[in-house]
């Protein structure tokens, strides 16, 4: 029984290992269908690192006085010399083919001039963001797609087992790798627009006035300031035991070659010639001419040989020297970073979804301003304080009218938009806010569809009128006492006769006597007219009397009798007072 559980158990790990086996060979075959990397050029022997062992100190000591104890080259870029917000100009990259003739050797390859390498030139990590932390490998076909890249190319150098990526790494603006003040050439961009090449230490690599945005390392200094820099390279870079051994061969075997350079102008430049090692390409010298003859003043290697790669638009340009599975083909090799062209940036990319980018500016929807149309700015006022900004326009506050929230509402309007229509009656304003009227003198009531009340007159009715004690009433307007008949006012009439109406009921109904004034009696008016008439004859009568009294007692007797001398009869003058004695004694 044991024997056979024992076989169960050794055919069932037989065939996990069988499985296992099938599985890794089925890996490397995917693997081996991409790539056969047979051509591998590298400065240093496998001994589990890269780069120079010599310090910084070293490598300042080593090279020519005239550049004291600077070991970098540094140039602003073209088009933006301490700008990094000016305008992009056309075209972003220019690429040249060529086919020349080295030392009777014939070679294709490309060049590409870059306008704007501050904010078109980037140094990505392999197939995405974090490629180097997981030692990933793409061909550059495959990273470029990261940016959409124009142009883009093999950089640095990396573990062909392990796939760690090697020298210092900054891909736009983010630390990818430090490796301590390694000593060797270094191509970067700091914020300011700036280009770098040469030996950098830590301190500048980490340095955060003037940080590097982009930041790649090679092997081997080019040109420097427009000199072949190639031995004073070599000093630096080597190891005591390979000042005569593989980099002093790195630097002279014919292989495919990949520079980043920089013309006077502060163009950057990508160049890439085609070569397979030992059989075709060309030596680091004669790269150095070459660029030298086409207006590079500065410039550093990067990866070659195998990894020599050109894309344009996603599509390889050039002739990768590794075989395929097959032979008869070749193949591009997975790699580790890229240097990439793309259309410049905007910042941020989406232009906070209120644009869009074109050239490396935002162009903005609506009423959105600013470099990353983040602004909202609604003309030159910008709603006048009275309304908000929206992205199609002002929304203007209650009370306020469209456009620009500058103006109140029109008369007969009031509100949100000015899209209510006022109520109010008489001629009266309507607050353009709430819509509350505010009456003509005269009139009350919500509306102003009232008028004041019996006694009150004017602007808000607060006048009391003072007609006296002829009249309570006054004109709801003007104040004007019993003129209201003066005016064709019929509502206000009415209302006067409603109030006699009422007067005269509560005055029957309580048995009242109104007050009446004396020159408003008939009665006495009458009686007065009667005693003036009594008074004037009376007076008429006395005046007849006192003429005929003075006519009798003249001492002209013939002028008053002479009517009487006519008929010649005697008249003899009468004393009146005397006559009425005797009559008066006759009687007795």
């Amino acid at each position: 029984m044991a024997a056979y559980m024992w076989q169960k158990v050794s055919f069932a790990i037989w065939q996990t290992l069988l499985i296992s086996l099938v599985w890794t060979m089925t890996q490397c075959k995917e693997e081996m269908s991409i790539t056969f990397p047979d051509d591998i050029i590298t400065p240093y022997v496998e001994q589990g690192y890269h780069g120079s062992p010599h310090s910084h100190r070293h490598t300042r000591d080593c090279q020519n006085a005239k550049y004291g104890n600077v070991t970098h080259q540094t140039q602003p870029s073209y088009n933006h010399p301490n700008n990094s917000n000016a305008k992009v100009t056309l075209p972003i990259v220019t690429v040249k083919r060529f086919f020349d003739d080295f030392s009777n050797r014939v070679s294709p390859g490309h060049i590409a001039y870059i306008n704007n390498p501050l904010r078109t030139f980037s140094v990505l990590e392999p197939f995405e963001v974090g490629g180097c932390d997981s030692k990933r490998r793409a061909t550059v076909e495959e990273s470029s797609e990261q940016r959409k890249c124009l142009v883009a190319t093999n950089a640095g150098y990396f573990n062909t087992h392990t796939g760690e990526c090697y020298g210092n790494i900054v891909s736009d603006g983010r630390l990818v790798s430090n490796s301590n003040g390694i000593q060797n050439a270094h191509f970067g961009i700091r914020k300011n627009g700036t280009l770098v090449f040469g030996y950098l230490t830590e301190e500048d690599v980490l340095d955060t006035e003037n940080p590097f945005v982009q930041l790649i390392g090679g092997v081997g200094w080019i040109l420097r300031d427009g000199e072949v820099y190639l031995e004073e390279s070599m000093k630096a870079e080597c190891t005591d035991t390979e000042e005569t051994g593989s980099i002093n061969k790195f630097f002279s075997v014919i292989s495919a070659r990949t520079a980043l350079a920089s013309d006077r102008e502060g163009r950057l430049m990508i160049a890439q010639v085609d070569g397979q090692t030992t059989v075709r390409g060309v030596t680091l010298d004669e790269f150095a001419q070459f660029l030298l003859k086409h207006g590079a003043v500065n410039a550093i290697n990067l990866d070659g040989g195998g990894s020599a790669t050109f894309v344009i638009n996603g599509t390889v340009a050039n002739y990768p020297s590794d075989h395929c599975s097959d032979p008869a083909f070749r193949c591009a090799r997975q790699v580790s970073t890229v240097v990439c062209v793309h259309k410049a940036d905007c910042s941020p990319p989406d232009c906070n979804s209120h644009g869009q980018c074109v050239l490396g500016e935002c162009q903005c929807r609506g009423n959105w301003r600013g470099p990353g149309c983040e602004v909202l700015q609604c003309g030159a006022r910008n709603c006048s304080h009275h309304g908000i900004c929206t992205e199609d326009g002002c929304k203007c506050f209650a009370g306020y009218q469209f456009p620009y929230c500058s103006q109140l509402c029109g008369p007969g309007t009031y509100g949100n938009g000015c899209h209510s229509e006022c109520l109010c009656e008489h001629g009266g304003d309507c607050d353009p806010l709430t819509g509350d009227c505010t009456c003509m003198p005269g009139y009350t009531g919500q509306y102003c569809d009232e008028i004041c009340p019996y006694g009150f007159y004017g602007p808000g009715c607060r006048e009391q009128c003072n007609c006296g004690d002829t009249s309570c009433a006054c004109h709801h307007i003007t104040g004007l006492c019993n003129i209201s008949y003066m005016y064709n006012d019929t509502a206000y009439a009415n209302l006067l006769q409603a109030g006699q109406c009422l007067a005269n009921s509560v005055i029957s109904e309580q048995h009242l006597v109104p007050y009446i004034s004396l020159w408003e009696n008939p009665y006495v008016i009458a009686c007065i007219v009667l005693l003036t008439v009594l008074i004037t004859s009376l007076m008429c009568n006395i005046a007849l009397l006192c003429f005929r009294c003075t006519c009798k007692c003249s001492t002209r007797p013939m002028n008053c009798n002479s009517p009487m001398r006519s008929n010649k009869v005697a008249y003899h003058p009468v004393n009146l007072f005397q006559a009425f004695e005797d009559e008066d004694s006759s009687s007795l």
